[in-house]
Order: C-alpha cells, then structure tokens, then sequence
C-alpha cells in the first residue's frame, strides 16, 4: 500500500498498483465507510479535539483557472494555515485515522507537475481541493440534479452538517497542528480552496459565522481561453485513462472532461462544453450570481492584479484573512508568473456576451476593496 498521501495528478494515478486502486474504489464508492470511520474517530480523538478552536476560517473560491490554486498555495505555505493535503487520500474524511494507520509508511515529499500542463508542482504534503468529498458524501441529494450542481444557500445546512464540517475542520487543525509548527502562536486556521462553493458563499458563513471568503475572478477574454483549453483536454485524458476519470470524481473534481457537471447559476445554458462560447456563458453566468448573492464582506481577489502588481494585492489579501506573518506572503509576489494560456477575443464568439462580460468584469473590479 502507498502511504496516505496519493497524488490526484493523471500522471501519477497511471502508477497505481491494484491496491492502490482498490483502496481507492473502497474508500470512495462506499461513502458511509467514511461517515462510519468519521464518527469513530470522534470518539477515539474526543480528548485531544475538545482544545481546538476554530477561528477565522478562510474559504477560497472562483471558478477553476481564476488563480484559486495559487492563492491556496501562497497562503499555506505562510505556515498559518491547515488545510487538507495529498497525505489525506484517500480516507479525506477520516484523517486522523489514516495518519495513524499510514503514520510508518507515508511517501516522502517529492514534486511532480500536476495534470493541468500549467506547470504548477505538488508534493503529498501539497494543499488540495479534497473539501467537496464531505460535500457530496453528506449533501448528495441536495447538491445534483438532472446533470448539474445546484447552489446552495444557508436553508439547505442542517445542524447535522454543520456538526460534521466544524468536526472535520478541528480534526485537519489538530493535524496540522502535530505535524507543522506554525508560524503563530496559536493553532493553525482552517483554509479551504473549493471551486464547487462559490454557489455556496451563503451556506458557508451559517457555518463559520467568522470566515473570511475570498472570491477569484480574471479577465474574461483569458480565463475563457483558459476553461475552453482544460475542459477540451481533460475530455482527451479521460478517454484513454478511466480510472483517472472515476478518481476525480470521486474527489468532487466535476469542473472539466467526462466528469463536467456545470453548477446551475442561472438558466440552463444551451450551449455544448466543447465550444467556447458555453464558456463565455458560463463565465457570466457565474460571477453574474456572485454579484447578487455574495454576503457583503466577501473579498474580491482580481487575477490580473495579482500578477502585476503583487505585493500590493498581497498585502490586501493579508489584511483581509488577518495573516500574521504579512511580510512573508508579500514577498512570495516573486513567484508570481504570467499565464501559460492565451487570450481571446471575445467578440469572435458572440458581440452581445462579449459586452456582458466586459461590464461584468468592471463591476467585478468596482467590488476589489483597495
């Protein structure tokens, strides 16, 4: 068995041995294991859980290539965080459990690049967007229909969920709390990078009354492009490699390829996923509803500012989610690097979305706390 931190990447899903599959298969298709192991690891852990407190979570959210995974790894690797990482897989919601049954025989922390051909890098010990699995394996009935992910606002959270969420975020604290030492005083913050909960901005604060939400937006003309390219290419990757399909979808990754499930933000769109013009639609559809639902202390994160002038939006960003150590997430402004994707011109697909955008985007940018 490979310790309990599997990559997600395609490239290394391809290695798995048939163990390594089943683990998988058993940890995933079977999702009142983990609610079963969940709970007895509550028990097991009561001592040691009932000291840590949550405090002022940080939720990161956008749709997928809007800079969401870089702020994820720019304010973890600050050393005040918690958040779920590779050594999770596959037992995400037990993780307390698997780190004690995987504690002799974990994988060193080697990087590789990660299957978006962004030339991003991850290691076990990487962050990752494994939040939705406690998502889908609590809300399944009131998150899907008719092929898509609905929104969900603070009436669709039951006690029980609520109970289960604050659980598993003290149980990722404690981890890390172990494993890490922080750069703070105090126990290390949740933060949370989930694409799927910017239809979720609503429920997350009826949660965590104290989270801070950052919210990641770019420029339509490139974060098109860019959403056109990944889901055309994931849709290639997954033709020949199934096992890597089921992989992301079992984690909740839904946003590209054989796995797309579009959120509902609005009207159904008409259009075909393979086509970018779906995208241009998308892409309005989705800050469109942002704009009108986002409680009014969510923090607007612009890509585009991110990357030319980053210390400045960095230290925004380190007054919005109180980080400590200001000086050190300011100066990872020199890993910033331009976009590997190309820009379109919005016009050539469709004039009247072309304009919508535009003015969405300033509207957007209008909401950027300077």
């Amino acid at each position: 068995m490979r310790g309990c931190g599997v990559s997600n990447t395609i490239e290394l899903a391809r290695e798995y041995s048939a163990l390594d599959k089943l683990l998988h298969r058993i940890a995933f298709i079977h999702p009142s294991l983990q609610r079963i192991l969940g709970e007895l690891e509550n028990d097991l852990f009561k001592r040691s859980l009932k000291s840590v407190q949550i405090r002022q979570p940080v939720f990161i959210v956008g749709l997928p290539r809007a800079g969401t995974t870089l702020l994820l790894e720019l304010l973890f690797d600050t050393n005040e965080f918690a958040s779920f990482t590779y050594r999770q897989m596959p037992f995400v919601l037990n993780p307390l459990l698997w780190n004690k049954l995987t504690a002799r025989s974990q994988q060193p922390a080697h990087m590789e690049q990660r299957a978006h051909g962004d030339n991003m890098k991850i290691s076990y010990d990487s962050p990752e967007a494994f939040e939705e699995v406690l998502w889908k394996n609590h809300l399944t009935n009131k998150l899907f229909s008719d092929g898509s992910i609905l929104p969900l606002d603070k009436t669709a959270i039951d006690n029980d969920f609520r109970t289960t969420f604050r659980s598993l975020v003290k149980k990722l604290i404690y981890l890390a709390n172990l494993n890490t030492p922080t750069a703070s005083t105090s126990m290390p913050r949740y933060l949370s990078k989930n694409n799927a909960n910017l239809s979720r901005l609503d429920a997350i604060t009826s949660v965590f009354d104290d989270a801070t939400l950052l919210c990641c937006f770019r420029h339509p003309a490139s974060h098109v492009a860019s959403l056109h390219y990944q889901h055309n290419r994931f849709t290639d990757l997954h033709e020949t490699d199934r096992f890597s399909q089921q992989y992301m979808s079992w984690i909740g990754h839904h946003d590209f390829g054989h796995n797309f499930l579009p959120t509902r933000f609005g009207q159904p769109n008409p259009h075909d996923p393979a086509d970018r013009i779906f995208w241009l639609q998308y892409w309005i559809d989705a800050y469109q509803y942002v704009l009108d639902h986002a409680p009014p202390d969510t923090q607007f994160v612009c890509y585009e500012s991110l990357l030319e002038d980053g210390p400045t939006t960095l230290a925004q960003i380190s007054e919005y989610a109180h980080i400590d150590s200001s000086e050190k997430l300011i100066a990872s402004a020199d890993r910033l690097r331009a976009p590997t994707s190309l820009s379109l011109c919005l016009d050539s697909i469709s004039t009247t979305l072309a304009d919508k955008a535009e003015s969405l985007y300033l509207a957007l940018s209008e909401r950027v706390q300077k």
